[in-house]
């Protein structure tokens, strides 16, 4: 699986039945399944991800999902809709940019939970 930015393989950090893809090159993360992301948002007492809402930008061309390579959809939200993350309307999967100019080159789990729910803290925040 390839990064919807740079291209280059996705690597895999897995915990217990989860696994989310990972790129060294930007720091984007790629959660494939949303009942592992909501596993992440419940257990950071953030609402699921269908209740955080968002606006479909479908203007923004943002890259090719990675697993079934169909154009992904741009979810904006936050503050002044500032923030965005990719989905696929196929799988169903996630993507999230990394916030970092130059990303740690591995990462465990609790790093990439602790990035996903950075993100969706400030995804979730409206004014």
């Amino acid at each position: 699986m390839d990064c919807p930015r740079c291209s280059v393989e996705l690597n895999e950090i897995a915990h217990e039945d989860s696994a989310v893809q990972r790129c060294a090159e930007c720091g984007g993360i790629w959660v494939g399944d949303a009942a592992d992301l909501n596993k992440v948002l419940l257990h950071a007492n953030l609402p699921a991800l269908s209740a955080l809402g968002g606006y479909v930008n479908a203007d923004e061309i943002s890259g090719m999902c990675p697993a079934c390579n169909v154009d992904l959809v741009v979810v904006e939200g936050g503050e002044k809709r500032a923030l965005a993350y990719d989905t696929c309307e196929s799988c169903g999967g996630i993507w999230v940019d990394g916030t970092e100019d130059e990303p740690a080159a591995e990462l465990d789990w609790k790093g990439a939970t602790s990035q996903i729910v950075a993100f969706f803290k400030a995804f979730a925040k409206k004014k």
